[in-house]
């Protein structure tokens, strides 16, 4: 197995994003539906226009908040990681931890 060298997220952070992804897709896309449903009821478009424009909204709303979690994770596993191997560092340096 290799070693890990720099910054990761777990398999269960993964996993918490995977399916954070697949809660809030279908609930993005159920809630465009109805509003799209709604509003086609409402105006009488004909075409179920506002009912695809829903959808396509809800999937790049998830999506987008989807990446945004993923980034932040990435960003606090690695902001993690740099604290970790200073403090490392450290002890090699002095000999003790601090603390």
């Amino acid at each position: 197995m290799a070693k890990r060298t720099g910054p990761g997220i777990t398999t269960v952070q993964s996993l918490a994003v995977a399916s954070q992804f697949g809660i809030t897709l279908a609930v993005a896309v159920i809630l465009g539906f109805f509003a799209g449903q709604w509003l086609d009821g409402r105006l009488n478009t004909g075409i179920p226009l506002f009912t695809l424009i829903g959808v396509l909204l809800g999937l790049v709303g998830a999506a987008t908040n989807t990446v945004r979690l993923y980034r932040a994770l990435l960003r606090k596993s690695e902001s993690e990681w740099h604290a970790q191997t200073t403090e490392s560092a450290r002890i090699a340096d002095d000999g003790k931890p601090t603390g």
